[in-house]
Formats: C-alpha cells, structure tokens, sequence
C-alpha cells in the first residue's frame, strides 16, 4: 500500500472513532513541497470544524493526537489555520527502495479500474492537408493517457476518426483536378495553395485519368475522395512516427451510411425537430437550451456533426466504462452538442471528459517560424519530427497542461545540455546505466542481475539518498491522480524532478569503490531511480537511451 493511502487509512479511523461529521471520500492527503513541513499534509480539520463546534485548531489536535503513536510517524506537527504536518521515521523510506525493486516493470501501476474499459480519440486532424504541428498536440497527450489509464487498470482503446467527407473534401477535390489538367479554374479560386496539393494532384492523376466519361462535378469528386485517401496514409504515418498506434480508425463515410438508422432512433426518441427544411438535433436539455445543431441541412446532406451523431452513440452503446474526446480548442463549440447527445442517450456524463488543448507556435529562438515550404501557411508535425526527433517533440508538448499554449523552440529541443529538459532526463537514465554496467564488469559473474540482495537499506541515510526515495516513490500516487484528473503533464515534471534529484545524488554520494554493504544499498538505490525513471518515459512514450 502506498504510504500516501496508508495514512488516509489511519486517518479514515481516527475520524471514525471521533465521530467527525465528515466523509471518508473528504479525507485528502498530500505531499508537502517544503520538508521543512514534513512529507505530508492534510488539511481535514479545516473540513471538520465545518460541520462541528470545534475550531479548525482544536479538530486538528484531537486528530494528531490519536494519530501520533503510528508505527511510520517520526513527529507530527499542528500548524495554523488547521493543517497537520506528517513526519515519516527513515526506516520507512528507505524500506520503500526494496518495494520499487519487487514491483519492477510495474512499480507506479494500480488496479483502480481493473475490469474496466476506457476509449480515447485523439488527434482532430484536418484530412485535407498534411498534418499540422497544432493538431498533432493532441497525439502526445492522448497516447501518454491511454498508457496511465493502462496503468490504472483499464483495458484502453485507441481511436482515430477520419473526416474524409464534407465541403472541405470537394473544395480539396476542386483544387487537384485543377492542377491536374482535368478542369480549369481561376488560380485565385481554389481554397488549398499549399505546394503539397501540386504532389498529390501528380499522384491521382493515373487513378483519375483511366476513368472516362466522367462530369466536371464528378472528377472534382473523384480527385477529393483519392486526395483524402493519400494524406491520410500520410497523417497516419507521421502519428505512426510519433510512435501512436491506433486499436481503431473509423472514417465518416462509413459512419454517414449508418446515418439514416441512428437519426430514425433518435426522431423517436423526440430529439430531432424540422424547421427551415432541415433537421436539428435538439433535445432542450441542460446544455442545449437556447441551441439547435442541425444534423440534415436542407439539400438533405449530412453536416460534420451527424458523423459525431453517430459515432459518439456507438462509443456510449459499447459498454466502455468511460469514453475520453481529446480535440482543439476550436471545437470548444461542438462540447456542449456531445455533452447534450450524451445526456440525451442516457449515458453516464461522469464517464464521458472531452479534453481540448490549446494552440502551439513553433520558435528558433525568440524567432517565430511562421509557415512550411509544403504547407505554405503551417509548419508540419513531419517537419518538427525531422528536426527535433520523436523524443524531444513529445516531451515538449507533454510539458505543458492542454488548456495552455506552447512556445515549442526547436533551437532547444535539439540541444545536448542539462537545458534541454528531455537531454536532462534521459541523460540520468544513461548515467544510471552507466554505473550498473561497471558494476557487473566487477563482479565475478557477469550475468549478475540486479537487484544485488541486500537488506542494508538502513544505510542509505544521506538527505541526497533520502530525497531520491521520496522522490521515486511519488509515481504511485502521480499515476493515481492522472487517472481522475487527466493532467498528463505533471507526468514531465515528475520526470525532470526525479532526474534532477539522481543527479544531485550522483554529483555527492559515492556508488562504486565504496564497497561493501553500503556500495550494495546505493546500486540498489539507482536501480530503483532507473525503475521510476523507465517506467515514466514508458508513459510519456519517450524512449529511455541506454548511452548518450
């Protein structure tokens, strides 16, 4: 058990014994970012004095009293307004290095959802083009989710929808065909200029060409339907190249023939109106009071939101515990029309999130870039995966929370020094490596595996060596807390902290040439730092380099 849970369970207790009139559910505890508070805090007795006659001070006495003689509690300590400081005894730290070394591969992992099933969409990216940087955002953090989420328990599934139909495809189709040859447009009049619509016009004309018989109206069609097929063979590679695989990859066209069926149940339902020749979803629930969204325009097309339509009652009929959206911000106006067919549908909204990150502007330096060559008016994920590489680019878009934008510098991402947070991180990993490696050169066998058996952790009582544990063990209840509140980013963080804290350890505590117990004590100590380490990278999907 963690000790974080472990305390709240202590906690859980005492408050039952008091009779407090509070909740085991409002019991937090959490880590303190000074140890001059001690390791952690709980500010209950700011909780209890809410529904009692007790001053927060007076709840938070009586509560540290009963909690005091905890076989892991060095001290505790009441500080103002209501808060308790816990103290750990050393012991209890250091004894946490053999847990991490146990548990291995899965060390930071829990069974909260076990037996549960999680979808997430990721990546909203625009069919008609190459896929810009600011789309490929969601990549990342979808991706990094799904792994926590795997990590939790759930059994994950990674989707991908591709809007291969609307207007945007027939203005794309306008475009090839004129550049083509097969029909003649003003240059001014088509809506894609990029130079990449010059390389795929070249690519469909074949395709195109030994159709005959065909009318303008058509061979536009025809040359947007081929268009969309070839960058999304594209945009699937460069995800691909930012090492996401998808469990599924559904395209609209598939979704509209299925259309008709899904908007009959819902007419019956009562939730389609006619009016202005057209049909709108409009069920007058909490999040659609005063809005309609039409889901058949008057020329009896279906707009992008009858693919969602469809789509989203599939995923909430599945069976799937929870279904997780991650698009752009520019979305923002579509959240309250899923919220509402969610609603409508009867599915549980606590189990459907619809995270929308923000937008990303790539810099040299303090220098914008502003487009690509390829795209003309934006820089491209394959572009900033060329430069940067796979590791640099997800790392710095993980660093940032969804709801803030990003200044990604390619000028830093390829840097080789401690100022490049992604070099710092895997450079400890490569350091850790290092050690171990001389080690085993060192002993007489030189298959010995780690963890070398030692029950010597006792020794390890530096704060450099303390500071590490605690640090290492932070992953467990990080992971947790990713589960509920889906903030990936501290993820990158915890990664930079964790290295920092190694090499800090590193720079004033001997390893090799101590010999002895304490020399086994510290290899076991970075093995553990590696074990953290690894499986961070392993979630933010950020390769951990053996040298460097």
């Amino acid at each position: 058990m963690m000790l974080r849970e472990q305390i709240k369970k202590d906690i859980a207790k005492a408050i039952s014994n008091f009779k407090f009139p509070i909740s085991n559910a409002e019991i937090e505890v959490t880590r303190t970012s000074d140890p001059e508070f001690g390791d952690f805090a709980t500010n209950l007795p700011l909780k209890i004095s809410r529904g009692s006659k007790q001053s927060p001070m007076e709840s938070a006495r009586l509560l540290a009293d009963s909690l005091k003689d905890l076989p892991y509690v060095e001290k505790l300590e009441v500080k103002e307004p209501g808060f308790i400081n816990f103290f750990l005894k050393n012991e209890v730290w250091q004894k946490q290095v053999e847990d991490v070394l146990n548990r291995g591969s899965k060390y930071g992992a829990n069974e909260i959802a076990k037996g549960q099933k999680a979808r997430v969409e990721f990546v909203s990216a625009n069919p008609t083009g190459p896929l810009h940087f600011g789309n490929a955002r969601g990549g990342p953090i979808g991706d990094s989710l799904a792994s926590v989420l795997e990590f939790c328990g759930y059994q994950v599934l990674r989707e991908y929808i591709d809007n291969d139909r609307g207007n945007q495809v027939c203005d794309l189709g306008k475009t090839l065909a004129a550049r083509a040859g097969f029909i003649k447009v003003n240059k001014a009049d088509l809506v894609y200029q990029g130079a990449y619509t010059k390389e795929i016009a070249q690519k469909i004309k074949p395709k195109i060409g030994r159709i005959t018989n065909l009318s303008e109206r058509q061979i536009i069609q025809k040359a947007g339907e081929v268009g969309v097929a070839i960058l999304f063979k594209e945009i699937i590679a460069d995800i691909a190249d930012m090492g996401i695989k998808y469990d599924l990859v559904v395209h609209e066209s598939d979704l509209q023939k299925e259309a008709a069926k899904v908007l009959s149940g819902l007419e019956k339902k009562g939730l389609l109106v006619k009016k202005e020749g057209a049909v709108w979803f409009a069920p007058r629930n909490e999040f659609l009071k005063d809005k309609d969204a039409v889901v058949i325009k008057s020329d009896g097309s279906y707009t992008y939101f009858t693919a969602d339509v469809v789509y989203h009652q599939q995923k909430f009929a599945s069976g799937y515990n929870l279904v997780v959206d991650i698009f752009g911000s520019n979305t923002v106006g579509h959240v309250p029309k899923l919220k509402s067919l969610a609603q409508a549908l009867g599915f549980d909204l606590s189990k459907f999130k619809v995270i929308l990150y923000q937008f990303v502007r790539i810099k040299r330096g303090n220098e914008v870039v502003k487009m690509s060559k390829r795209a003309g008016n934006f820089v491209t994920v394959r572009e900033v995966l060329d430069e940067v590489g796979r590791d640099a680019t997800r790392f710095f878009i993980l660093m940032h929370d969804a709801n803030s934008h990003i200044d990604f510098d390619l000028d830093l991402a390829r840097k080789k020094s401690k100022e490049n947070p992604v070099y710092y991180v895997q450079y400890a990993n490569a350091r850790i490596c290092s050690i171990l490696t001389k080690a085993k050169r060192q002993t007489t066998n030189a298959k010995i595996d780690y963890p070398l058996p030692t029950t010597h952790y006792q020794l390890l009582t530096t704060n450099y060596e303390l500071d590490l544990i605690k640090q290492i063990t932070r992953l467990p209840e990080l992971v947790e807390d990713i589960g509920q509140s889906f903030a990936v980013h501290r993820l990158t963080t915890y990664a930079i902290e964790l290295a920092d804290s190694f090499h800090k350890f590193y720079e004033n505590c001997q390893v090799l040439g101590t010999g002895g117990d304490l020399e086994s004590a510290r290899l076991s100590l970075i093995l553990a730092t590696k074990i953290a380490l690894f499986n961070t990278l392993k979630l933010l999907g950020v390769s951990a380099p053996e040298k460097m």
